[in-house]
């Protein structure tokens, strides 16, 4: 598998291929009120229901906070009848995400408005390596994409389907950087 990490500046690739210290975000820093490049309106929301709960308000509203574990079943409302819930979470959950694109082209790179682009070496020794300065083993797989209301941080909206993602994630919340060797990636591209 291929996968390609688009740079918002050139000389970040030379970190990439030559070694040195990385920053990872938590998924709350991709969050956007506008779906634009990488920012979406719905990064780090958890939304797992058989109803979209965002249509249940005013009858429901679901606070800053979330819900999880949410079960509505056999309720009415003023006469109307609720839809039957099940187990539903509707919640902000935040954690590490490095992202990758199993795509290259000049549209992705356009659309990130990035200036570089390496394809990595070896996601297992990235992910080995960066796991074991964390003390935490990260999830690794593709995304998903749906044009429902379901979200996870591995499942997005089909909005953002072109960016074709891989990630990598890690249950942590803070910013944090750490060190990748020489070799992890080698350079693709400059725009």
């Amino acid at each position: 598998m291929s996968l390609y990490l688009y740079l918002n500046e050139v000389w970040h690739a030379e970190t990439w291929v030559g070694g040195g210290k990385i920053p990872i975000n938590p998924a709350s820093f991709y969050r956007s009120v506008d779906r634009e490049g990488i920012y979406t309106p719905d990064e780090n929301l958890i939304h797992k229901s058989n109803y979209d709960l965002t249509k249940l308000q005013p009858m429901i509203g679901v606070g800053p906070r979330g819900v999880k574990n949410l079960n509505v079943i056999g309720c009415t409302v003023n006469g109307r009848p609720m839809p039957n819930i099940r187990n539903a979470d509707y919640y902000e959950e935040d954690g590490l995400i490095l992202s990758f694109s199993s795509k290259f082209s000049n549209e992705i790179a356009v659309r990130m408005n990035k200036k570089a682009c390496v394809k990595i070496v070896s996601l297992n020794a990235l992910k080995d390596c960066i796991d074991r300065q964390l003390g935490v083993v990260s999830v690794a797989k593709y995304c998903s994409y749906t044009s429902d209301h379901q979200r996870n941080h591995f499942l997005k909206s089909n909005l953002d389907s072109w960016q074709a993602e891989y990630r990598l994630f890690w249950a942590l919340a803070k910013r944090v950087e750490v060190d990748i060797p020489k070799g992890t990636a080698e350079l693709e591209r400059v725009w």
